[in-house]
C-alpha cells in the first residue's frame, strides 16, 4: 500500500515536504522498488520509493519493526545510490544531493523525539560541516505528539494510528480505501472467473495456490538480491522452474 501511495506524485511530493519541512516545486515520477546492483558479486538493494526533484535524490523507506542494523543499512544505501547516480567520467561536483528517509513506527534510538537527522560533521568541531550533500532522516511516528509542525504531526499521527485528521492525510486515506476496494474486486473476480463452471470451493483452492506461488516468487527475488544462494538452489527450495528463476534474475539485472 505504501508503494501505491508513493506512486501518486501529489501524495509523494506532499509527504516529502512534510517530512523535510521544505517546499518542492516538482518531482520526477517516482520509481518504485528500484533495484541497484552494480556488480554481480555485490549485495543489491531494493528501494521502496526513489524520486528526484532534479537537483536532489530522495529514497523513502518504511519500517514497521525495529531493525538492529538500521545505521549500517543507511550507510550502504547511501553508497549504492551515489554509485548509481554518478556516471563514469562525471565530476564529483555533479553528484546530486541525496536524502535517505526512514519512516519508522518505532523509536530506533529511544530518545523520544519525532525526527532524527544525521549529517557528517567534525567530532572535534561540530560547527565544521563536511558539506557532502548527504543526509539521513529517520522519523519516529510514536513521538508524533512532540512534533511542532502541524502538518508533519498529522502525517506522523496517521502513520502511527491510521487516523486522518488533516486534508492531506484524508487524501491518503481515500486512496488507501480506493486501492483496498479495487484489490478486493480483483481478488473476487479472479477467484470466480477461474472456474465459473465449478463450485466456489475450487475457486478458493486455486486462489490459495496462487498465493503460495506468489510467496515463492517473492522469496526467490529476495534470495537473488542477497546474492549468496545459487539460482539452482533457489529454484529447488522454492519449488519454481529454473527458467523462472533465470528470468527473474534477468529482470533484476543480476544475471551473470
Amino acid at each position: 500500500m505504501f508503494g501505491h501511495i508513493m506512486q501518486n506524485e501529489e501524495l509523494c511530493k506532499g509527504s516529502l515536504e512534510r517530512l523535510l519541512h521544505i517546499s518542492i516545486g516538482h518531482i520526477e515520477y517516482p520509481e518504485l522498488q528500484k533495484v541497484i546492483a552494480p556488480y554481480y558479486k555485490s549485495k543489491g538493494i531494493l528501494l521502496d520509493a526513489y524520486v528526484t526533484d532534479g537537483s536532489k535524490v530522495y529514497d523513502i523507506e518504511i519500517q514497521n519493526y525495529a531493525q538492529h542494523d538500521l545505521g549500517r543499512r543507511t550507510r550502504y544505501y547511501q553508497s549504492m545510490i551515489d554509485m548509481d547516480s554518478l556516471m563514469k567520467g562525471d565530476r564529483y561536483e555533479q553528484l546530486k544531493d541525496s536524502i535517505i528517509i526512514f519512516l519508522c513506527r518505532f523509536d530506533p534510538f529511544k530518545k523520544g523525539i519525532p525526527c532524527y537527522t544525521f549529517t557528517r560533521t567534525c567530532r572535534e568541531k561540530p560547527e565544521a560541516e563536511l558539506n557532502d550533500g548527504a543526509a539521513i532522516k529517520i522519523s519516529n511516528s510514536r513521538a508524533y505528539e512532540k512534533e511542532g509542525n502541524a502538518e508533519t504531526k498529522a502525517f506522523l499521527k496517521f502513520l502511527e494510528t491510521n487516523k486522518a485528521e488533516s486534508d492531506f492525510t484524508r487524501k491518503i486515506w481515500d486512496m488507501v480505501e480506493t486501492e483496498k476496494k479495487a484489490e478486493e474486486l480483483r481478488t473476487t473476480y479472479f477467484s470466480w472467473g477461474l472456474a465459473e463452471y465449478d463450485a466456489e470451493y475450487r475457486g478458493r483452492q486455486e486462489g490459495i495456490a496462487l498465493g503460495e506461488e506468489r510467496k515463492a516468487y517473492e522469496a526467490a527475488r529476495n534470495m537473488l538480491l542477497d546474492g549468496s544462494v545459487p539460482e539452482e538452489s533457489i529454484a529447488k527450495w522454492q519449488g519454481l522452474p529454473l527458467e523462472t528463476v533465470h528470468r527473474l534474475a534477468e529482470e533484476l539485472g543480476l544475471s551473470k
